[in-house]
Order: C-alpha cells, then structure tokens, then sequence
C-alpha cells in the first residue's frame, strides 16, 4: 500500500514538475531591437525594447568579449548598422571583440533604450594611418526641410517655404543615393513636425550630420550654429537633455558651417553671413549641425537648375569639411 502511495506520489511530482517546466519553456520571449553605429573611434550599441525589460539589463567585460546580460530570454528581433561578431545563449548576448575596450553604460527613455558605448583602451598609442591607408567612414546624414503641414514658413505669391526646402533636401536624398550614401530626410512630404520630433528622429537615425535648410527673408545666405552657454554644463545632463547635446560638437559644427560657407560662395559667388543662436533645432542635435538660410524668393528663382546647383554646393560643403 505505502508502495502504491509513493509511486502515485512520485507520478504527481513529476507531472507537476513536467508541467512547470512546460510553461518557463514556454513564456515568449521578449523582442530586442539593436542598432550598432562608430563615430569617433566609439563603438556605441543601442537596445531599445520595454522599458522595464531594460531597466534591469547589464554589461561586462571579459577580456575581448562584451558581455549582455537580460533579465529573460530575449529575441533580436532586428539588426541595424554594422554587422559584428556576436552570439546568443539564453540571457546573454556576447559580442566578440579584436581589440582591448572599456564600456560606458547609459539607460534613456522615450522610447527606452539601453546603450552601450564601447571605447578602445590606450587609443593614443595606436600608430596613424597614412593617407592611403584610410577608407573614409560611411556617415549617416540628416537632411531637415524646415516648417511643413500648416507651418508654410515665408510664403510669397504661389511659393512657399516648406515646398522649396523640400525639394532641395529631395535633390541632395538623390544625388547621395546615387553615390550609395546614408542620408535620411526629417520629412518627406508636406507634413508638420515639432522641434521634438525632429529632434527624436535625428537621435534614432543616429546622425553623424545635421543640417537643417530655411529661407531666409533678406537678400542673402545665412548660416547658424548653435551657441549654448557653458554655465552650470553637466556632460551626464547633457546625455539626457535635448537642449544640450550639442554642446560637445560645437568645434565640429563650425567646422561643418566653415565647408558649406565655403561651397555656397564658390557656387553662387554670394558672402554667407555666419550667425550663433540657440536655435532649438540645433541645440538637440548630438552630431555636428548647422542652420542654412537660402535667399529670399524675391531675389533667386528657385526652379530645377538652382536647387540642383544647391544641393550640389550643400554636397560640396560635406566634402570640405571631412578634409
């Protein structure tokens, strides 16, 4: 009798424990989306999935692998950017290095993302390149017509603003397609986007160059760059804040606005005023941005040939500043 009673016990353990591991098996795992960009020499790896999924995910080095740790299973549900060396087991995602690296962990909201920037140990004691040994990087571009929808900027008779910047962004889109590079434009037809949203796009496009295009009412070219006060600067702040992330790119964002300045008055044999506002649009951008004004519609006829010959010069003012 003890006999039969234990075996009916030991039947009941283990259907329950056939039927616990049943369902852990079977929980779904949770999607993860992962975008890998390099600027500057950094590695920077960027999860975004729910928020508390990744409130409680981590990092560590072991010697040339990078380490992912989630709290569950998990499912790279995307991949976008450079392709790396990776494998998956259970919670963890390693990804297999060539060289020594330190990490910097970053946890951002709206949407949730995990990032991870990867920075190569004693990056000073690695021997430069010569100049027929370096192969250009692909940069990422971000071309922002300005205003859109609603918001016609300077309208004159049967010409708006938000039109002409348009189709000059469309035009330098299609010069770069054809030269095979990445180029990304805040809006592609007739709709209104607040400085936010602008803001939020250029972030997740991971822009390596921001520039955002505007007529201007006078006679002439204008340019601006951004101009942030240094009182009371927080770098870590900086990484959560819009209106400070250009603060650490503003040496390159003038850079940037030396080679369009250039390029414009090569083309149009036109001075180009340079300006430093605080312009929100700027201001938001972690990459090197600038603020182009064309002239008014009063003075240039923007048919094909002239925004063609634009959106050359804007190409053109790219090539300079990567010299």
């Amino acid at each position: 009798m003890e006999n039969v009673y234990a075996m009916k016990k030991s039947a009941f353990i283990a259907i329950v424990f056939f039927v616990t591991a049943a369902a852990v098996f079977a929980q779904p795992k949770t999607d993860v989306n992962m975008r890998a960009s390099k600027q500057d020499g950094v590695l920077r790896l960027v999860f975004e999935s729910e928020e508390a999924f990744l409130k409680k995910a981590n990092a560590a080095v072991s010697g040339l692998q990078l380490n992912v740790e989630f709290p569950s299973a998990f499912n790279i549900a995307s991949r976008k950017g450079i392709n790396l060396d990776t494998s998956v087991k259970e919670r963890i995602l390693t990804v297999n290095l060539k060289e020594p690296f330190d990490i910097k962990i970053m946890r951002l909201s709206s949407p949730a993302r995990f990032v991870i920037d990867i920075v190569p140990k004693a990056a000073a004691d690695i021997k430069p390149q010569s100049e027929s040994e370096i192969v250009p990087a692909q940069k990422i571009y971000v071309i922002d017509p300005g205003h859109g929808g609603y918001d016609f900027g300077i309208a004159g008779d049967d010409i708006k603003e938000k039109d002409i910047v348009l189709s000059i962004a469309r035009e330098i889109e299609n010069l770069f397609a054809k030269k095979g590079k990445k180029v990304f434009l805040t809006r592609k037809s007739d709709q209104f986007m607040s400085i936010k949203d602008r803001a939020v796009f250029t972030s997740q496009k991971f822009a390596e160059i921001f520039v955002s295009i505007h007529v201007s009412s006078g006679e002439g070219f204008a340019l601006y760059v951004s101009k942030i006060s240094d009182a009371g600067y927080d770098p870590v702040a900086a990484l959560y804040s819009l209106s400070l992330r250009q603060q650490r790119y503003l040496q390159k964002s003038r850079a940037l606005g030396d080679g369009i300045s250039k390029a414009v008055k090569e083309e149009f044999n036109l001075n180009v005023i340079r300006r430093e506002m605080p312009l929100p649009v700027l201001n938001s951008a972690a990459a090197p941005a600038v603020l182009i004004e064309i002239p008014s519609f009063k003075v240039m006829n923007y048919d094909q040939k002239t925004r063609a010959k634009l959106a050359e010069a804007i190409i053109k003012g790219f090539s300079y500043y990567g010299q």
